[in-house]
């Protein structure tokens, strides 16, 4: 009688197909790094205009600059810029709070904080390299919507069918042999030795 996989079994089968889809994930996503990195910083400038914060950036490189230049000579001087300088920050951070609450992935990326404490500000640079970030995570997003991105999504559809498949009622060797399939159609090697599939098959 012909039995189904055991739990020990179906687990290590599981991690199995996680990490081969992974890497295979992996070395796809890495053929088109290239592509993602240059379309990202070529949709920088119109990403940052969408959101209506160049106002608030480039007051923000101006009252830090300022800032800066007069940090060694007057202590009052610099209070009132400092103020200045975060109260454009606040703007800024305000206004990227409104955006998150409709992205709810940007919530993985803090906007960074402002520090009462500097002697020197960078935290236009700072800004600049978070906005990038939050680019880049858009234009990778749209680029796996895209034709050009449909392997991807066809291999986590495929890891998900194949992982169903491990924690469903089917005959074991029935389950590897499928299995077995789906690997085949995203050009994964993996091995299913027959004495595995010959175990599954006798009771």
């Amino acid at each position: 009688m012909s039995k189904q996989i055991s739990k020990d079994n179906r687990e290590y089968w599981s991690n199995k197909l996680r990490t081969k889809f992974s890497d295979k994930k992996e070395a796809v996503e890495s053929q088109h790094r290239h592509l993602i990195n240059e379309r990202s910083e070529k949709n920088f400038s119109v990403f940052k205009k969408r959101l209506r914060i160049q106002k608030e950036l480039d007051e923000i490189l101006k009252f830090q600059k300022d800032f800066n230049q007069y940090r060694n000579n007057y202590h009052t001087i610099l209070e009132q810029k400092k103020h200045k300088l975060r109260k454009s920050y606040e703007k800024f951070s305000s206004k990227m709070s409104d955006w998150q609450e409709n992205r709810k992935l940007w919530n993985n990326d803090d906007i960074p904080d402002f520090d009462e404490k500097r002697e020197n500000y960078f935290i236009a640079e700072e800004c600049d390299k978070w906005l990038r970030g939050l680019c880049k995570h858009e234009t990778k997003k749209a680029f796996y919507n895209s034709k050009e991105g449909q392997v991807l999504k066809k291999l986590d559809e495929l890891r998900e069918e194949a992982e169903d498949l491990l924690h469903s009622d089917m005959i074991g060797s029935e389950v590897l042999k499928q299995i077995s399939l789906i690997a085949r159609k995203t050009d994964i090697k993996l091995t299913i030795p027959s004495e595995t599939v010959k175990a599954l098959s006798n009771g």
